[in-house]
């Protein structure tokens, strides 16, 4: 009944009310009245009986004492003027009737519907008998309800007129309500604030009204507000989703739409999440987002979402709460930004950062980070861990003769076999595991190694794969490589460092045994590498220390037997160690590049001492100096300019001669042959060394114009003991006249090779049998300008 009633309108609910209310005070006042009305007649009825009753019991108990019947009938005879009392009866204290009155006209029956009152009569506390009086109250009810009768009909009237004025209230209270409630559907409809409700009282209706227009006025301004927000926020370039507070999409601008493709009756109401194939407990993650959020008033992070289309856009995210004026969160603000060229920057700079651009190999820094990981999965897994550390043979050949692009075209090659060697699908490896280090240096990393059997067959593998030739624009290249392996054991407390030391170490190795092999890791290796790598070290502190000084070994006129020619020769003598063999350190220099730095100290000091003899023995004295290959072939020329230099100091550039090695000749280097013609072109003589022994073409000695062949000791020291050796020396000899060379034999160390070379026409001559290398104060004292000395030497 109440869900019906709170159904009605209000003017139904007033009307109700009133009525209600107005029908309650009638019927209690009616319940009042009556029960007023019946509680006075029963109190004047209960007197009126109770003062007749005293009276005749008084006047009727002298008439019991006398017997006088008449009297007593006559006393109850005077009730007849009572209309109540029908009937009144005096009994003796035995019950028998003494007097008795009743109206004539009354039945027995009518006795039923009467009220009896009994007294008793009494004289000096002496019971005479019981007076019994019956009253008929019938019509003193008639009477009372026709009263009631007319309260009513008075009650009713009432009722009528209040109802008529409570209807004319209630209009007057809701003719100004209804007009607010028309103004509210009027402005909902049209979303119209700028209307106002009629003001047409002064009461508190009136006040309501006013308010009500302030309201509107307040949420016009409010409206407007929204709207330039609104507008605001569908011209905001980047996307913007306003969520409530269980996460249900309220808004998106245009922004959103036109990066993800969804319109707002996509989303409206829905609690969705763009979350990208592939990504574990997007949801969880979603939520910890707006966590963040709640507790740190914002949360920044990136994130990859998926648009409409099902295309995946990774996106920077900007989350803040919504609070009341309570503090209270009511929803969230979320601003998308689309960071695709940012990833794809980042991803260009990681890849640079860790991967060689030109292989696409991951480079050193990539490949340390990855070695790093795999010794610590080997400790876990208690399995070994190969290191392959390979190094091309000759590759700067490569690129001094046919330049750096054929060089770079080479190495994208070499890359692509030495992935083909460690395929995915071997159970020794992975291809993700090979790294270019820089220049012609690669690693392969061979995880879950049972023996060293498995790195063999691999290393092998790439060595035959690297051999085969290769096809570089119309040029075929042949190459090969050095490898280096060491194979680390869990819980060796091994670093990173470490372990690609010892694998250079093997490969350095593999490089001494002859190249195109591979070697593995031992400590002794280590031994060798320490001590060399102190051999080094006290190299350069020997450059600092002025350590090393050059002897100088006489080249001897076989004819005339003159001295104006001399080879310097380096000696080191190591504060601790003594005299060093140039054989134990000259190697290690060249292959460190400290001989850059020693050829050219011995340069400037043979330049210098050769100057020095000019003057004191003889004006065209020559001094001969050892060139390694590694200054020869170095492609950003001579660390000193020793044409510039000589030429800046006025020196003659006769006054040395420059020796050289076959093996220069074998790759047909650009560099060798520039640099040999520009010393050619400035008068610098050039000899070839160890000639004989190499493989080179005889159309070099002509190209370049050699000035002297120094036949090989191996040759000289045998000419006693083999025809074969005296013919070939002998036919060496005539060819180098006939092509205009002279020739040099070094290495005589007995009469009978000197006298072999003089009858077949050497043009010099150098060994022990003639002289040791001295020192230059020696050299002076024993070649000097005297003519003692000369005829000594002579003879």
């Amino acid at each position: 009944m109440s869900t019906e009633i709170e159904a009605f309108p209000l003017r139904k609910k007033l009307m109700f009310s009133s009525l209600l209310v107005t029908g309650l005070v009638i019927f209690v006042g009616m319940a009042i009245s009556i029960i007023e009305d019946v509680r006075k007649l029963e109190q004047s009825v209960e007197k009126e009986i109770s003062m007749t009753s005293d009276m005749l019991a008084s006047n009727t108990a002298s008439a019991i004492l006398f017997d006088d019947t008449t009297a007593a009938h006559n006393t109850l005879t005077s009730l007849r003027a009572n209309p109540l009392i029908v009937k009144a009866q005096i009994k003796t204290p035995d019950d028998a009737v003494f007097a008795e009155y009743k109206k004539a006209e009354l039945a027995d029956t009518a006795l039923q519907h009467t009220e009896m009152h009994q007294t008793a009569i009494m004289n000096n506390g002496q019971n005479l008998g019981q007076l019994s009086i019956y009253i008929d109250i019938k019509p003193l009810w008639d009477k009372l309800i026709l009263q009631w009768f007319v309260k009513l009909l008075a009650w009713g009237v009432l009722f009528a007129i209040s109802n008529f004025i409570l209807r004319n209230i209630t209009r007057l209270v809701l003719e100004p309500i209804n007009r607010l409630l028309t103004a509210i559907r009027d402005i909902n409809d049209s979303r119209n604030y700028a209307l106002r409700v009629e003001h047409s009282s002064a009461d508190e209706l009136g006040e309501l009204t006013q308010e009500f227009n302030n309201m509107l006025a307040k949420i016009e301004q409010r409206d407007q507000q929204l709207q330039q927000s609104n507008e605001a926020l569908a011209q905001v370039q980047e996307p913007v989703i306003i969520r409530d507070v269980d996460l249900r999409c309220q808004y998106i601008n245009r922004a959103f739409t036109k990066l993800f493709g969804y319109t707002m009756d996509d989303l409206r109401n829905k609690s969705f999440l763009l979350e990208a194939d592939g990504v574990d407990d997007a949801r969880q993650k979603d939520l910890k987002a707006y966590s963040i959020a709640r507790s740190e008033g914002v949360y920044r992070g990136e994130a990859y979402r998926k648009t409409k289309s099902g295309s995946v856009i990774p996106v920077q995210r900007y989350i803040s709460p919504v609070k009341d004026s309570h503090d209270e969160i009511k929803g969230y603000v979320t601003v998308l930004s689309d960071i695709s060229e940012k990833k794809h920057a980042e991803d260009i700079i990681w890849r640079q950062a860790n991967f060689d651009t030109l292989t696409g190999l991951p480079n050193r820094l990539m490949f340390n980070h990855r070695l790093k990981q795999e010794m610590a999965k080997m400790n876990r897994s208690n399995r070994p861990l190969a290191l392959m550390f390979l190094d091309l043979d000759h590759f700067k050949e490569i690129n001094d003769t046919l330049g750096h692009d054929m060089g770079d075209e080479l190495l994208k090659e070499a890359a692509r076999r030495i992935m083909s060697c460690v395929r995915d699908t071997d159970e020794v490896g992975f291809s993700e595991n090979i790294a270019r280090l820089g220049g012609d240096e690669f690693t392969i990393m061979l995880t879950n190694v049972e023996d060293e059997d498995s790195t063999d067959i691999i290393a092998q593998r790439v060595l035959n794969k690297l051999s085969q030739p290769f096809q570089l624009n119309k040029e075929l290249v042949h190459i090969s490589a050095s490898i280096g392996i060491v194979i680390g054991q869990p819980h060796e407390q091994l670093d990173t460092e470490t372990l690609i030391k010892y694998a250079d170490i093997a490969m350095y190795d593999a490089k001494q045994k002859g190249r195109n092999c591979y070697s593995h890791f031992s400590q002794t290796m280590l031994i060798a590498a320490q001590k060399r790598r102190r051999l080094i070290n006290d190299i350069h502190k020997a450059l600092l220390n002025h350590e090393f000084q050059l002897v100088y070994q006489p080249i001897i006129d076989l004819e005339t037997q003159a001295v104006i020619k001399a080879e310097a020769l380096i000696r080191w003598y190591h504060p601790t160690e003594g005299l060093v063999n140039p054989s134990d350190f000259i190697s290690v220099a060249e292959d460190a590049g400290i001989i850059i730095e020693i050829g050219d100290w011995v340069f400037k000091e043979a330049l210098r001492q050769s100057n020095v003899w000019r003057d004191r023995l003889h004006p065209d004295f020559q001094v001969s100096i050892n060139k390694s290959p590694v200054q020869i072939n170095m492609t950003d020329g001579d660390r000193l300019n020793w044409l510039g230099y000589m030429a800046d100091n006025d020196l003659p550039a006769k006054s040395i001669a420059i020796e050289i090695t076959e093996g220069l000749f074998l790759n047909n280097n650009a560099v060798v042959s520039d640099k040999l013609l520009a010393y050619r072109d400035a008068g610098v003589e050039i000899s070839l060394d160890d000639f004989g022994t190499g493989y080179s073409s005889l159309s070099y000695l002509q190209k370049f114009d050699i000035d002297y062949i120094k036949i090989d000791k191996s040759f000289v020291q045998n000419l006693s003991h083999s025809r074969d050796n005296l013919v070939l020396c002998e036919a060496m000899i005539v060819m180098a006249h006939k092509l205009g060379i002279k020739v040099i034999a070094e290495g005589i160390e007995t009469q009978e090779q000197l006298e072999i070379l003089q009858d077949a026409g050497c043009d010099y001559g150098q060994g022990y049998i003639l002289s040791k290398p001295l020192s230059p104060k020696a050299f002076e004292l024993k070649y000097g300008d005297n003519a003692e000395q000369m005829d000594l030497l002579s003879a």
